[in-house]
């Protein structure tokens, strides 16, 4: 039996929210008539020349100490039943910290049950939700709600049927590590634009060895309190995520063959729960009032008007979806890191593989696989692309399907082989002169086959007024899978037909995925090399490879935006065309 302890405090430092200073440069001040175009006069490059902008800006922030600190403790045994059976017993504990900041410069999340300041000024209009500032009026310090005691027990277990026959399987449960990619900073971070005249154009008033002669606007801070980014897009760190968890399981039976070949099949799976995705706008509006139809775009009396500082809300009217909204004070309010992803992954593999005889070496896997998720906008890849929101931040659960990173078919090949010829080898082995020329030379071939990944649907969105960024079609049921070979099909990889733009303020009833899917990887390289001594202590190796050998294009997935002039072509190749390349690496 062994056991550890594991302590870890990570850090991010002086993270500086200052960034440089920006300038923009026209022909305004070098005109003949100040605010007025007269051809022949006035150039851009002059006005930087002489040092006057036109506008720009510059950021001071705060700079950010950010921290999560973590434990945990294991105990592990290894315990033999028999000679021909043991077991395997792991117990791991964790405790984590959400994510936090050393002075309290960030806030936590946000309240959505809590009175705003503004509802004393506005009584006929239900205000809740409020930024929770770290530390302020007794909100907490630290962002999420991470479970306190994370217990991960594992369990594996070996049994040799035969001499060789051998079965494996195991259990284990891994905890997610706390999410440390995003604290809101509003308050913190504050710009200065630069004033370019005070007198219509006609002189300047700022310069790059003063641009800012006014000075600089400083960070609020947590000022505003209760109060903060009233009519703003807001994103906050969900306070109330859970810890994410990834419960594995697996068994494989593994066969000894003839002629130095092993064969192994088996089956891997997972099913994760509470993973951390980005991209819900909890202020989009209900669907209960989207049969008010276009009377949400109508335009209605403010009853925000000039109330806590309201800016994008601050017109002497503003639209009805917007005051029906969750938050009306506020634009959109997205959660970061919240705990509402899912997966479940299976997995059927078979490898053989060929151990080194005869000089030479061979493996091939093939694995099927089957990933479902519920994740957008984390998720997706260079030759696929994700949606960044849920259609319906109130039916997650019709978010889940197929993932975009999800391939059924791969088939993963390798091979390496010692020519016979030379010192110690079969052939050619007793001339020295042929020995350096043909001698020591290995040749070595990768092959990949893999299915394309799912096509995420979605159109050119008419929801915005409610709130919701990402809108899908509808299907028509045609098939959307056009005929013939891929390089003829470029231009109408996806059929049209399959799809029907969804009304205005309806959510469209294709899945977040399709069965479709975009092309499919096939890709060869080879290498030809030799090792040779240059002295008893130096050697150098010499390479010649081939990369993409057949010289096979790889594609990015097709636009997929329903409505888009260019939905349904391919325009880019994901490889490069055939690489050869020559090295010489020498090593003691």
């Amino acid at each position: 039996m062994k056991g550890g302890f594991d302590w870890r405090s990570l850090n991010h430092d002086g993270a500086p929210g200052t960034g440089p200073s920006s300038f923009s440069f026209n022909d305004i001040f070098t005109r003949s008539t100040p605010n007025r175009t007269v051809p022949g006069t006035g150039a851009s490059l002059a006005g930087l020349l002489l040092g006057y902008p036109s506008g720009g800006s510059m950021v001071l922030a705060s700079n950010f100490y950010n921290y999560v600190k973590y434990y945990a403790g294991f105990v592990q045994d290894d315990f033999r039943v028999t000679s021909k059976v043991t077991l395997n017993f792991g117990l791991r504990y964790e405790y984590e910290t959400g994510p936090a900041e050393r002075s309290n410069n960030f806030i936590t999340g946000f309240d959505t049950e809590r009175v705003s300041p503004l509802q004393s000024g506005v009584p006929d209009l239900k205000l809740r939700g409020v930024p929770l500032y770290a530390g302020l009026n007794g909100n907490g310090t630290h962002s999420g709600n991470p479970n306190g005691n994370k217990i991960s027990p594992r369990i594996g277990v070996a049994w040799s049927i035969t001499p060789g026959t051998a079965i494996r399987g195991g259990y284990g449960l891994f905890w997610v590590p706390t999410p440390f990619s995003f604290q809101s900073t509003l308050g913190y971070s504050q710009s200065t634009p630069i004033v370019a005249s005070f007198d219509n154009n006609a002189t300047p008033a700022a310069s790059l060895d003063n641009p800012f002669p006014g000075g600089l606007l400083r960070p609020a801070g947590n000022s505003a309190g209760e109060g903060a980014g009233i009519g703003q897009d807001l994103t906050f760190y969900d306070r109330n995520a859970r810890s994410g968890y990834v419960q594995q399981y697996s068994f494989d039976i593994q066969r000894q063959l003839p002629s130095g070949f092993v064969l192994a099949a088996g089956y891997i799976g997972s099913k994760s729960s509470h993973l951390p995705q980005d991209g819900r706008n909890i202020n989009q509006l209900s669907p209960d009032s989207y049969s008010l139809g276009s009377q949400l775009n109508q335009s209605v009396p403010n009853p925000l008007l000039g109330k806590g500082g309201v800016l994008a809300l601050g017109g002497p009217t503003i639209t009805r979806s917007q005051l029906l909204r969750p938050f009306p004070q506020f634009s959109s309010v997205s959660l970061s890191n919240s705990d509402t992803n899912r997966a479940l992954y299976h997995a059927l593999y078979m490898k053989v593989q060929r151990r080194f005889t005869d000089g030479m070496t061979a493996v091939a896997t093939y694995t099927w696989s089957q990933n479902k998720d519920l994740a957008y906008g984390t998720t997706g890849n260079s030759l696929n692309t994700a949606p960044a929101s849920p259609q319906n931040a109130y039916d997650l659960d019709a978010e889940y399907g197929l993932s975009t990173t999800h391939t059924p078919h791969k088939l993963a090949l390798a091979s390496t082989y010692e020519l016979p010829f030379g010192k110690g080898r079969r052939m050619l082995s007793t001339n020295r002169w042929l020995d350096v020329a043909v001698g020591g030379w290995s040749a070595n071939v990768i092959a990949t086959f893999q299915s394309g990944f799912p096509l995420a649907i979605s159109q050119i969105n008419n929801n915005g007024v409610i709130g919701s960024s990402v809108q899908r079609p509808n299907a028509t049921g045609a098939s959307p899978v056009t005929s013939g070979p891929l390089t003829d099909r470029l231009d109408n990889y996806i059929n049209p037909a399959a799809f029907s733009q969804a009304p205005q303020y309806t959510f469209g009833n294709v899945s977040r995925t399709i069965g479709m899917r975009g092309p499919g990887i096939i890709n060869w390289d080879a290498s030809l090399f030799k090792t040779f001594s240059v002295t008893e202590k130096l050697k150098a190796q010499f390479r010649a490879e081939a990369l993409n050998l057949t010289n096979t294009p790889s594609f990015y997935g097709p636009n997929t935006t329903f409505g888009n002039p260019s939905f349904g072509k391919i325009t880019s190749q994901a490889n490069f065309s055939r690489l050869i390349q020559l090295g010489v690496r020498f090593y003691l």
